[in-house]
């Protein structure tokens, strides 16, 4: 009988614990890392206690719920062992390739650990549960996980503080690219005044190094100059944005709906270049207007131009397409980053510019 509550303690203690640990946007990474910890010690000792289990994890007579329950006990601890080789990438502590998105790792991880324990949960609920309240709580079940696969991303996007080391993230292998390269890029840093305790999250397209706020677009450049050795351009409009996120997405979409151009306080001197990698963030699924504005300036008859797209799930939009419709350039194909994959996303960008069809 002390055994059975021991079990039940833990089992208990484990599930507040990997929900302690779901809410890491909302708690110091020592905390996160110290409740992984104790929950991976206490899964251990969870598996330990229930030897017997694995013993016969292949005798007998497998029914649909067995096969179910057995699958997701296998990914569940595939989900549990990723997260914590890419948590121990994540910290101080260790020195992990920078050419492996590790938080994007563990976020997946830790979505599909979430969907196998609710899973795993209901499965065991159903020996004691019947009729209604077994529906209800396969019912209950599917929420969570749906929310698990939606809400986690949303709240890592929108609550996370990105913080990159640029010394880090613009290390690297290098090319020499054929002509005169000319990196544009438009981002709201350069075109909003923000306070200094302005959230710096990949959803609001910003981050900081220090104390220094930079954009997701700008950030995109940096990374490029550093594989290209290319000149960096930064787009300014003579109107100011809202420092709120909220506040910009509604003036984009008014602008987009009044088909306003915001003027630009000055245009680069595109001749003098032979190749123009493009970036920009995505706006309502399209152009941002600064940027069609300018591309209606500038002259690209005979460039080769190559966008990059920043977005937090929309892709390219139809943006390549109106790039197509408002130059007469040649389009490459494109490299879509979503934001919360920029401070990694050096490999993918020289990778994409080392590409035959990007460097002729």
């Amino acid at each position: 009988m002390a055994v059975i509550h021991v079990k039940k303690s833990l089992d208990i203690a484990l599930l507040i614990l990997f929900f302690v640990g779901l809410a890491s946007n909302f708690m110091t990474a020592q905390v996160h890392e110290a409740a992984g910890i104790i929950f991976l010690v206490g899964v251990i000792a969870h598996n330990v206690i229930n030897r017997n289990f694995y013993r016969n994890f292949l005798r007998g007579k497998f029914n649909r719920r067995r096969i179910v329950n057995h699958v997701t006990i296998i990914l569940f601890a595939v989900g549990i062992l990723t997260l914590t080789i890419s948590g121990a990438a994540l910290t101080e502590f260790f020195t992990a390739s920078t050419e492996i998105n590790w938080r994007s790792l563990h976020l997946t991880a830790a979505i599909c650990s979430t969907v196998a324990l609710f899973v795993h949960i209901l499965i065991h609920a159903s020996r004691y549960v019947h009729g209604k309240n077994f529906y209800a709580a396969a019912m209950t079940t599917f929420i969570f996980a749906v929310a698990a696969i939606f809400g986690l991303p949303y709240v890592d996007r929108w609550f996370h503080k990105v913080e990159v080391n640029r010394s880090e993230i613009l290390r690297g292998e290098q090319i020499q690219p054929d002509g005169k390269i000319l990196i544009v890029y438009f981002s709201r840093v350069g075109n909003t005044n923000f306070p200094e305790k302005v959230d710096a999250v990949s959803g609001a397209s910003l981050m900081v190094d220090g104390d220094e706020i930079i954009g997701n677009a700008q950030m995109i450049a940096e990374l490029v100059q550093s594989v290209t050795g290319g000149e960096i351009f930064a787009l300014h409009t003579e109107k100011i944005y809202p420092a709120d996120y909220s506040a910009t997405v509604q003036v984009a979409k008014q602008e987009i709906s009044n088909g306003e151009l915001p003027a630009l306080k000055n245009l680069p001197a595109v001749d003098a270049y032979d190749k123009i990698i493009l970036i920009y963030p995505l706006w309502w699924s399209t152009l941002p207007k600064p940027v069609e504005n300018f591309l209606r300036s500038c002259d690209l008859s005979g460039k080769k131009i190559f966008p990059i797209v920043t977005h937090g799930g929309g892709g390219f939009g139809d943006s390549i397409d109106m790039l197509k419709n408002l130059t007469h350039a040649e389009i490459s194909s494109p490299l879509e980053i979503y934001s919360s994959d920029i401070p990694s996303a050096r490999k993918n960008i020289f990778d994409w510019l080392k590409s035959a069809a990007t460097i002729r």
